[in-house]
């Protein structure tokens, strides 16, 4: 097998349906957004080998999402039952161990900063697939994930700010 296709030669790619759009469209914009994600989690896993397991999970979901919405029907490839409540526990335990107020600047340490990166293209992800549920059918359950991913991220980036290396 080839990557080089010369399919998209013309600006145009396929969906998993076959169907051919635009380089430019929504739904090939939030997929990059979504694989730009997917790359600096994996920078993050190297720079924070003490929860490689958990952001390896995370772009394992990422790539379902993606897959959502690689689908034009909408209808297939939603987060796993339990990942909302798997952030959301990390979220708990994590504001448990901080003091958070208010806005911060973030430049605790390399590694929150490159969380907090991280952070930044989630919530870009995050407008992207509102921007797509306009035109086409995005789960909710898709929506809600990457939302709490964001806090997660925020959470994670604080907990590292803290710690020295």
């Amino acid at each position: 097998m080839s990557v080089t296709t010369k399919g998209g030669d013309k600006g145009q790619t396929s969906l998993f349906s076959g169907e051919r759009v635009g380089k430019d469209d929504i739904r090939i914009e939030t997929l990059g957004t979504g694989d730009e994600l997917v790359s600096n989690l994996g920078e993050l896993k190297f720079i924070l080998p003490k929860y490689a397991g958990t952001i390896e999970r995370i772009q394992k979901n990422i790539f379902t999402i993606n897959s959502h919405c690689a689908d034009s029907s909408g209808e297939k490839f939603i987060p796993a039952e339990g990942e909302v409540e798997f952030l959301e526990e990390f979220i708990r335990s994590g504001e448990k161990q901080l003091d958070l107020k208010g806005f911060i600047i973030p430049s605790e340490n390399i590694r929150a900063a490159k969380t907090d990166i991280c952070r930044t293209i989630c919530r870009r992800f995050e407008r992207r697939l509102i921007s797509l549920s306009a035109c086409a059918n995005v789960n909710a359950a898709v929506l809600k994930y990457v939302n709490r991913l964001s806090d997660f991220l925020y959470i994670l980036a604080r907990l590292v700010g803290k710690e020295s290396f």
